[in-house]
């Protein structure tokens, strides 16, 4: 393990470090990004005393694979968690992987750790063979006082938590809500959102229609079968079902953020506020309605984009909305705890820290796209366009002006005003996947 400089805190070690993570919340979802129809105080305490990436993509739009990335900070697929079903199956990663994981990382960096909350990794990933002191399983409502207890101990090292929750994940059981199916008491909720005046629910979205030109690969991999069926729900779903789905979601994501709350009252009740760096995203999105879709899994933006927030008393000037740099929560967030730990990042990790950028240094060298994947796209979001590039037995592509349509309304991968654009960012997937060594990537990268 090599060390570097690093800022200590008021103890002369290097700062506590808690990892926040919930499941399934889209980037929007707070009421800090100016979303009126739920509140989220305690994300957006975070949110007024540091910084909030806008720009923050999951290097793929599901649960096991992006939270392997996390862990390693290695894209997914070159693992093999192209999806949830393989990525579980994994039985062993790479050594200068396993032994570079987030847990050991910091365990061997002299940190007490602690994992509580949803897993859903591979074995080799599991708390328990990944370097955590202390594994708490539960990932509801007793996981704040598990990870409070944790972070209270009196010790002489510092201490690395993961609070992982899996709200508001419940969404996935809403339909089964509507046919009558309780799973985690959204059968209640259903009924309470149904019984509602009309105008109470949050309304349809913006970009609720279906995408102009949308690539027939989408629809194409939406199973009709998932507890979330969502090509089902584009078909058969009106308006009032839409809006009760978005109530279910919204009241999901509040009870989340009362958890989290619990976390950082008790931290600054411990003492422990300025001395600890809080990083707080999501492991993906998920559709809300959004081009009458729900769940995750394809690279819209409210399946891909996630919340991503850094918080340092001391250090990460408070307030401040980043919307200039493109960030990977998969690639990135690893790096970042890296350099807070004052140790070197393992040299195959392809991402970078956050903190300068948290801690409003100038940085002139930032890249100029991010990436995302998964066992059917590729995904390459630059600074003004997102293009995608779908497997050969759809053989189609999208190319989207985030600027003048960030609702994402208009393909134009047909146009041939765009047909230059169309050109480079083809050219940046040939580079990406040459960088990041896919070796699936004759399957999405197209001939000129």
């Amino acid at each position: 393990m090599m060390f570097k400089e690093e800022s200590l805190n008021r103890n002369g070690q290097t700062p506590n470090i808690l990892f926040i993570m919930t499941d399934q919340q889209h980037a929007g979802m707070m009421s800090c990004t100016g979303n009126k129809w739920l509140g989220t105080p305690a994300m957006d305490r975070l949110a007024r005393d540091g910084i909030r990436f806008e720009m923050a993509y999951a290097t793929n739009p599901v649960c096991v694979a992006s939270r392997t990335s996390m862990a390693t900070g290695v894209m997914s697929c070159r693992l093999g968690a192209g999806n949830n079903g393989p990525g579980m199956e994994i039985e062993q990663l790479p050594p200068e992987v396993h032994d570079n994981s987030m847990g050991k990382i910091m365990k061997c960096a002299g940190y007490d750790t602690f994992y509580g909350g949803k897993v859903h990794m591979c074995a080799p990933l599991a708390p328990e063979n990944a370097g955590y002191d202390e594994y708490f399983r539960d990932d509801r409502e007793e996981l704040p006082a598990a990870c409070l207890q944790f972070m209270k101990k009196k010790r002489d090292k510092p201490f690395f938590a993961v609070a992982s929750f899996i709200n508001p994940h419940d969404i996935c059981f809403a339909h089964l809500a509507r046919n009558g199916q309780d799973r985690h008491g959204v059968l209640a909720l259903h009924k309470e959102a149904s019984s509602l005046a009309m105008d109470e629910p949050p309304p349809l979205p913006d970009n609720y229609a279906i995408q102009q030109n949308e690539p027939a690969a989408i629809e194409a991999h939406l199973d009709p079968n998932a507890p979330t069926p969502a090509i089902t729900m584009r078909k058969e779903y009106d308006e009032k079902a839409w809006r009760i789905n978005r109530w279910i979601y919204h009241r999901l994501t509040e009870k989340v953020d009362r958890h989290i709350g619990d976390i950082l009252e008790g931290l600054q009740q411990a003492g422990l506020e300025e001395d600890t760096v809080v990083i707080f995203t999501s492991d993906h999105g998920n559709m809300d309605a959004s081009h009458r879709l729900a769940s995750k899994g394809v690279f819209y933006e409210e399946s891909v984009g996630v919340p991503l927030i850094l918080k340092h008393l001391g250090g990460v000037p408070g307030g401040r909305t980043d919307q200039a740099h493109l960030v990977s929560s998969g690639l990135d967030i690893l790096p970042t705890i890296c350099d807070y730990a004052g140790i070197k990042q393992p040299d195959h990790l392809l991402g970078v820290s956050l903190r300068p950028l948290a801690e409003d240094r100038r940085v002139d060298d930032w890249r100029t796209y991010v990436a995302s994947e998964n066992h059917w796209t590729r995904m390459i979001r630059s600074q003004k366009y997102k293009y995608c590039a779908y497997d050969h037995a759809y053989g189609n592509e999208s190319l989207v002006d985030m600027e003048n349509d960030p609702g994402e309304m208009q393909n134009l991968v047909d146009d041939p005003k765009f047909q230059d654009v169309l050109t480079e960012h083809r050219r940046l997937l040939a580079d990406w996947s040459n960088l990041s060594e896919d070796n699936d990537a004759s399957k999405y990268l197209k001939n000129d």
